[in-house]
């Protein structure tokens, strides 16, 4: 039996369409997802988008439709950015689906039935594109949302709140027994000395006729977003997919990180679920030092920008620019350098120079038994595995391109073509021999991140059932596989320069 692998990105509201920084976070969890599959796990991967949210009924007011047709036609959009992005998730769910108001009313009564549910007057201040409330001292010299600059309302209410005060102790007890539940170490501790000040209860309703799902305990109020989407991460591990949860990997980004982190292990203990095994929190991609924002409109089209040049081209920029907990500034001109350097320069041409000299020295390759390949080979499968299994794929990546200009050295070192086809046929054969074992143990841990490319060079080279293998969950075999190469043609580059 293969062990099984949950892992999920953010769930994305539906008030317009994904944003580079929203397939930034998609395109992190498709690529754990991929080497997971190779890595032999059998892997549920899922997206979504939150459909209960009084923005969406804003926006749908604004194009007079009605609601739900309008998160019809949202739905279908997401859908296919991350279709044309090849996003490779295994479920997709909507939090207006019938399944999820079912579940998520099953849960409320529950939390209420364990004493961790209360009504409550309050009066406080609430951003409507945050979704969230806001204490005072979180807005801006000018009393704005500081991620999305516009005034929050007043909102005088009375509504059921989840106790959340209730959970101090258990939460710290259990940062204390996980020290390793957020990644990164430091926001981690940002969460830690947030949960030092006293647990706010927060509301889980509100009292509004809304198309949000009823409230079970209440015919006059509906259940709010974000108690309701949280949810959303169970609702797809019912009946047949029970053994899915607990979730292994969440990935959200950092200001959505104190929901995650602390109210959504207090909601699951209060309903007697256990908690996800790790949140994965990513920094804001800023464009001209500004957060990415719909409201403030300074958005990247991430369809349009790989259009224009690649996915791959994409891809990389956004993995490899910064670490994934560092705030960074969207750069159009650095992705195009950074694509020339590592993929057209460095990788192509590192392919290229092989296949020049093995046309012009030798075709067919055999194995060559050498101690200081295999020793080489698995100090970088050991590098690449441990940070993968730590959620790095940065990291990864990044030393795949070190590993490749260590190569080009290899071959500037050794100088193949100034050695003697006749007498110094054998030394020959090892170099290169070495040479294409190490590019084909790139091209494995490259699979994950450019699967399409990846296929197609292992395919032109005679290496045809890799990719059906790779998809067989088949990595640590041909890891260790013995290759005979053969070498017929040279071809058009898979990564040519762009000017």
């Amino acid at each position: 039996m293969k062990p099984k692998f949950y892992i999920t990105t953010p769930i994305y509201y539906t008030n317009w369409v994904p944003h580079i920084w929203h397939a930034y976070s998609s395109l992190i969890a498709d690529v754990i997802a991929r080497y997971k599959r190779i890595d032999w796990f059998q892997v549920k991967f899922t997206t979504w988008v939150d459909e209960n949210s009084q923005k969406a009924l804003l926006k749908a007011q604004e194009l007079w439709m009605d609601i739900m047709e309008y998160l019809d036609m949202m739905a279908s959009k997401h859908l296919a950015v991350w279709d044309w992005l090849d996003i490779s998730y295994t479920d997709y769910i909507r939090t207006t689906e019938p399944r999820h108001h079912k579940f998520v009313q099953s849960v409320i009564k529950k939390t209420y039935e364990n004493w961790f549910i209360r009504k409550w007057n309050y009066e406080w201040l609430y951003c409507i594109w945050c979704e969230s409330f806001k204490k005072p001292e979180e807005l801006n010299a000018d009393w704005l949302c500081p991620d999305h600059l516009t005034k929050p309302e007043v909102i005088k209410e009375e509504n059921y709140f989840f106790e959340l005060s209730k959970f101090q102790k258990t939460l710290e007890s259990f940062y204390e027994k996980n020290p390793d539940f957020t990644i990164p170490n430091n926001r981690f501790n940002e969460m830690k000395t947030f949960l030092k000040e006293w647990l706010e209860d927060f509301s889980i309703s509100r009292n509004k006729k809304l198309f949000w799902i009823p409230f079970p305990l209440d015919n006059e109020q509906v259940t709010y977003v974000w108690y309701d989407a949280l949810f959303n991460y169970l609702t797809v591990c019912q009946d047949w997919d029970e053994d899915f949860w607990p979730a292994d990997l969440h990935i959200v980004w950092k200001e959505i990180a104190r929901f995650h982190v602390i109210y959504w292990p207090a909601m699951l203990e209060a309903a007697w679920y256990e908690k996800p095994k790790n949140i994965l929190v990513t920094w804001f991609i800023t464009v001209d030092s500004q957060k990415i924002s719909k409201s403030i409109w300074n958005v990247i089209d991430p369809v349009e920008f790989s259009q224009k040049y690649s996915r791959d081209l994409m891809l990389l920029y956004l993995l490899t620019s910064f670490p994934i907990w560092q705030d960074w500034d969207f750069s159009e001109e650095q992705a195009v350098l950074m694509y020339n350097a590592k993929l057209a320069n460095n990788l192509w041409n590192l392919l290229n120079r092989f296949l020049v000299l093995s046309l012009k020295i030798w075709w067919k390759i055999w194995w060559i038994i050498n101690d200081e390949i295999r020793n080489e080979i698995d100090s970088i499968s050991n590098k690449y595995m441990e940070t993968m299994d730590e959620y790095n794929p940065n990291w990864a990546l990044s030393s795949i391109f070190e590993f490749c200009d260590k190569l080009n050295k290899f071959i500037d070192n050794e100088k193949p073509w100034n050695l003697d086809s006749e007498t110094e046929k054998d030394r020959i054969e090892e170099i290169l021999y070495n040479l294409w074992e190490w590019l084909r143990i790139v091209w494995i841990f490259l699979y994950p991140f450019f699967t399409a490319k990846m296929s197609e060079m292992l395919t032109r080279l005679w290496m045809e059932e890799y990719p059906e293998e790779l998809a067989d969950w088949k990595m640590k075999e041909l890891l260790s596989k013995k290759e005979i190469f053969t070498i017929k043609e040279k071809w058009e580059p898979l990564y040519p320069r762009i000017q």
